[in-house]
């Protein structure tokens, strides 16, 4: 299932294509390159101006006017900076507007991951591949993306059953158990887990859209993959390994998703409790 992007204005168009060309060339991925060219064409057709018309107070009141969230916020800003140093180091421009742009403050975000008791409603609703895509978010830490690209292919046999083979952000690949069960469903497929109505897979928003559609407001996809991380981390105490499993390259970001165990912290609760 793919959905048709819309294009950039014609007077942006040669020079976003070019751009997008360079992120491809310096090997980013599809997926982030195809990112980038919706978010700096959102830009280019609010501006309403040419590419080499526009003012740092351009930028600075168009992202003034948008109401985002921090982490869009700062997404926009990354691209439209990376945009107009392209345009300066090539030569299409001798300045760089987007140098004006405030560096944005975005608060640290807090593990949520979601309950168990929401994730099982969710699969007793849920269709049978629905159930496969909560599952591999939840058992395996899977991204929305990385569910929309999951193949037969990738099934693998470890040394004590079956792993999944996953190209992540930045094509970077990591390997993941799976349960017995899901291995094999996938191997059945014969391809993709998840085909488009034409060819290829489904996109990202294809799979965000049935899980959200399953569980309560204010809990989605990314909800899972931090349970996974709580859950992982309970078991193993392990933040490296934990890292690994999600496809982040600093334990930083892993710290992110890790909530505190329950366990340990009623164990906390009933140590300080007074004895009357």
């Amino acid at each position: 299932m793919s959905m048709k992007q819309t294009p950039p204005p014609a007077s942006w168009a040669d020079d976003i294509n070019d751009w997008l060309e360079s992120l491809k060339a310096a090997g980013l991925s599809d997926e982030t390159v195809r990112c980038r060219r919706c978010k700096m064409t959102k830009a280019a057709r609010d501006l309403a101006k040419t590419p080499k018309e526009v003012t740092g107070d351009d930028l600075v009141h168009w992202m003034a006017s948008q109401n985002w969230k921090p982490e869009s916020r700062k997404a926009y800003r990354n691209t439209v900076h990376g945009f107009f140093s392209w345009m300066r180091a090539t030569g299409r421009r001798s300045d760089d507007p987007s140098d004006e742009l405030p560096k944005i403050r975005r608060p640290k975000p807090k593990p949520r991951p979601c309950p168990d008791r929401y994730i099982i409603a969710a699969l007793r609703k849920a269709t049978t591949v629905e159930r496969i895509m909560l599952r591999l978010a939840a058992e395996c830490g899977l991204r929305r993306a990385e569910i929309a690209r999951v193949h037969s292919r990738d099934v693998m046999d470890d040394l004590v059953g079956k792993s999944l083979i996953i190209t992540g952000k930045g094509d970077k690949q990591r390997i993941v158990p799976l349960p017995d069960d899901l291995a094999e469903y996938i191997e059945r497929c014969g391809g993709w887990l998840l085909p488009g109505r034409w060819n290829g897979h489904v996109e990202q928003s294809y799979v965000n859209r049935h899980i959200s559609r399953l569980l309560p407001d204010g809990w989605g996809c990314h909800s899972l993959r931090h349970r996974y991380a709580t859950k992982t981390y309970e078991q193993t105490h392990d933040l490296f390994l934990v890292a690994r499993l999600l496809g982040h390259s600093s334990v930083e970001t892993t710290q992110i998703y890790v909530a505190m165990p329950d366990s340990r912290l009623r164990s906390a609760m009933n140590a300080v409790r007074l004895a009357v």
